[in-house]
């Protein structure tokens, strides 16, 4: 296309932009230019289509006038100006381009490569005016259903358009049939999952989006017409099998639950191409008021199980859905579904173990009405569980969390297995040696380092030496109470880490279970280490800047709470285990809630709760 006319085609000067034309017009009668040049850009968009994209008005009204044929071409997606003005919601664009019965009848119907028609487009970008406008335009129009499948009436159902619908359902416009690749786009589906996009936007952004709050406000209206219209509509699955109730319960639509548990109860009992039913979508996705309706609008679907025997509280494990269990928990209506095992044998709590859920396992097995003592029917608990999966390399930390909050409430093996966790360790000898060589190194060479730096600090004393007779030599600050716990704290360290050391050369010179009592022995003890190095530190620094109290007493404080929490972190490491006393218990639990929390394992799966 000509620069010049260019400029002033996206200008918006209807003088410039008539000038121009003029001038093209002259040079085309001398030869000088083709015509193609005066007419088509880079993606083949006309001068209409430009001044229709910058809603030049008056230049979109003498084009149409002076060029109509330029009404019906298309640029390189296949759009007219119309798409254009629809997709960008301007109405009066939309009636200059329609002015003509020509135009109608030619453009209504005109589809782009993604075979959107003009109407499509407006619904498709929630421009409501528009889309009225257009269907004004001709109700006797018919309109096919897009790439996806999506009729107008979906597209008006996604978008919460009451007004929109009725139209579509009082005319000849809303008449379209679905062939079997696209049968499972129901206007139903559209209006319930609508509303789920609607949600999640006004969640990630603001209410200024007008056409999402009324997309999020209307969908239960949109049900009611629909129903009122189209009831077997109701009835149709989409891509995955689900019916509308599955749909509504999977994005936690609790208004289209009611309703739909009202007009037609039967979706409650329907099953997916999974064999899961509405409820077990509501389990899957932590939506426990959906759970709370559809256990007090239909008592038994609590006991409805999948086609492996689960209910509702297994999905909700296997799914890790922590706060959603714990709400579920504390509802009277499910008690009887705590320790129900699944056609397996696995209770909840054996499912949140398979499945590596730390903090659901924890929530489990601090419930008094779980039995940690059940076993499934290859006879293993959950706790036999948890240490199958203990294999060298292959646990993965949520795994072993998994296992330590089995281990902190002091849960049970089956009385009468050994747990396969011995036959794979024996079989897979020779990799649990290197592992086990793997962790000797590493705190062999965490101790040497303790052991190298307060060797030094040793000699380099806060305060420094005396240099006259008769004490040269002697510490400054012998008398002070801090340079005592200084170099206490720093003797314990130095020779707590040089005792790990020497264990744990001893221990590359057995065999693997000598590995394994020296790891046990030495941990504590590199704890104690690390724990009298931070001390000492702090005794050192406090001690050399004592004269500012304010400073001295923020370093004293900034190392006690340093010191509290690797105590913490350390404690499960060396001393985690099981016992009967509730106090001891606790206390094992509080480091494996930090742990938890310090991972970000505390809040799994929270964001999508």
């Amino acid at each position: 296309m000509d620069p010049e006319l260019y400029k002033a085609t996206i200008g918006g000067d209807l003088l410039e932009f008539v000038r121009e034309m003029e001038r093209l017009a002259n040079d085309r009668h001398q030869c000088y230019l083709p015509a193609s040049c005066v007419q088509l850009g880079p993606q083949k968009n006309t001068i209409l289509h430009l001044a229709t994209s910058y809603g030049h008005h008056e230049i979109v009204k003498l084009v149409c006038k002076d060029l109509p044929h330029l009404l019906a071409e298309k640029d390189a997606r296949g759009d007219t100006a119309l798409h254009l003005a629809a997709r960008a919601g301007d109405t009066n664009l939309i009636l200059l381009l329609t002015d003509s019965d020509y135009a109608v009848l030619a453009l209504l119907g005109a589809t782009n490569e993604e075979d959107n028609t003009p109407l499509h487009e407006a619904l498709i970008h929630r421009h409501e005016n528009a889309a009225t406008t257009l269907i004004d335009k001709n109700r006797n129009m018919n309109y096919s259903v897009n790439h996806e499948g999506k009729s107008l009436m979906y597209l008006a159902a996604e978008a919460g358009y009451v007004a929109i619908i009725s139209l579509l359902m009082d005319n000849p416009v809303g008449n379209y049939a679905l062939d079997g690749k696209h049968k499972t786009k129901s206007p139903v589906h559209a209006a319930i999952l609508g509303r789920n996009i609607a949600r999640m936007v006004l969640l990630n952004f603001s209410l200024s989006d007008f056409y999402t709050l009324k997309s999020f406000v209307f969908s239960k209206y949109v049900l009611k017409l629909l129903w009122r219209k189209d009831r077997s509509s109701f009835y149709k699955r989409c891509e995955k099998g689900g019916n509308p109730l599955h749909c509504a319960a999977y994005i936690g639509f609790t208004d289209g639950i009611s309703f739909l548990l009202k007009k037609s109860y039967i979706l409650a009992y329907l099953r997916d191409r999974q064999g899961l039913l509405p409820i077990h979508m509501a389990a899957s996705q932590g939506h426990v008021d959906i759970i709370q309706l559809m256990v007090q609008d239909r008592p038994d679907s609590r006991e409805q199980l999948t086609l492996q025997g689960q209910n509702i509280l297994h999905i909700a494990a296997k799914s890790g859905k922590c706060r959603a269990l714990e709400r579920m928990l504390k509802m009277p209506e499910l008690e009887k579904l705590i320790n129900e095992k699944d056609a397996d044998g696995n209770t909840p709590l054996h499912v949140a173990t398979i499945y590596g859920h730390p903090k659901v396992v924890s929530s489990l097995t601090w419930d008094e009405r779980v039995i940690l003592q059940l076993e499934n029917k290859d006879g293993l608990t959950a706790l036999d569980i948890a240490e199958e999966q203990m294999k060298p390399y292959m646990a993965s930390f949520q795994k072993r969390l998994t296992w330590m909050a089995l281990r902190v409430v002091g849960a049970p093996k089956a009385p009468h297995s050994k747990s396969a966790t011995y036959v794979n360790l024996m079989l897979e000898e020779q990799p649990t040696t290197e592992n086990y060589r793997d962790k000797v190194n590493v705190i062999l060479l965490v101790a040497t380092l303790v052991a190298t730096v307060t060797f030094s600090a040793g000699f380099a004393m806060p305060g420094g030496y005396k240099n006259s007779d008769p004490s040269q030599g002697i510490a400054n600050m012998l008398e002070k109470v801090k340079f005592q716990e200084f170099v206490i704290c720093d003797s314990l360290a130095m020779y707590s880490s040089i005792a790990v050391a020497v264990m744990l050369l001893w221990a590359q010179l057995g065999d693997q279970k000598s590995m394994h009592v020296a790891l046990k022995l030495a941990l504590p003890l590199l704890g104690i280490a690390l724990a009298m190095m931070s001390i000492a530190f702090t005794a050192g620094v406090y001690l050399v800047v004592s004269k500012l109290n304010w400073l001295a007493h923020f370093v004293l404080f900034m190392g006690l709470n340093f010191v509290i929490v690797l105590v913490l972190l350390f404690l499960p490491l060396c001393f985690l285990g099981s016992s009967n006393y509730h106090r001891f218990r606790f206390l094992s639990y509080c480091p494996f809630c930090l742990m938890l929390y310090a991972l970000g394992s505390y809040a799994e799966n929270e964001a999508a709760e």
